[in-house]
């Protein structure tokens, strides 16, 4: 099985491709309130983080994102969901998923071409209004060499299907 997967292989995450212009609108909007990812060791300080769905735990963007969280709330076996900015220059450092069985999927929303993903050695480049899947156990880092921030939404789902949102 390829690294990275698509919408052939998930077809559940069409959703969010056939609505990505009213999520990245949403984005915009909520964008001022942006925070710092919180495992800072794994970053240079320049990755922000704006939460839209966790479960059990009320986030930002369910009320300034509210299509984009009805939207999230309908993947099947959502385990959570955010927007992810990595400003210019940003730098993620190789690192592995902390949940078992979790699949992670990247929504392109802000694509510019000098901002990537590596997920064990292979590298991606966001396309807006695209989804990208891969296992998040896999040892994956990211950077930003562009002059513009790079805008995905990270939806985490469960492998087994499980229903937690």
């Amino acid at each position: 099985m390829s690294i990275f997967q698509y919408t052939d292989t998930h077809p559940q995450l069409r959703l969010l491709e056939h609505n990505w212009q009213i999520i990245r609108d949403e984005y915009l909007a909520a964008s001022g309130l942006v925070t710092e990812w919180p495992e800072k060791d794994l970053h240079n300080g320049l990755w922000d983080v704006l939460g839209v769905h966790y479960p059990d735990q009320a986030m930002p963007g369910e009320r300034l994102c509210p299509r984009t969280h009805e939207l999230v709330r309908q993947i099947p076996a959502l385990l959570l969901a955010g927007f992810s900015v990595l400003r210019p220059g940003a730098m993620i450092l190789p690192h592995r998923g902390a949940v078992e069985g979790v699949w992670r999927a990247h929504l392109g929303l802000i694509c510019p071409p000098g901002a990537w993903l590596e997920v064990e050695g292979q590298r991606h480049v966001a396309r807006p209004g695209k989804v990208m899947v891969f296992d998040d156990l896999r040892v994956h880092a990211a950077g930003n060499h562009d002059e513009s921030d790079r805008v995905v939404l990270i939806v985490d789902f469960w492998k087994d299907g499980r229903r937690t949102a």
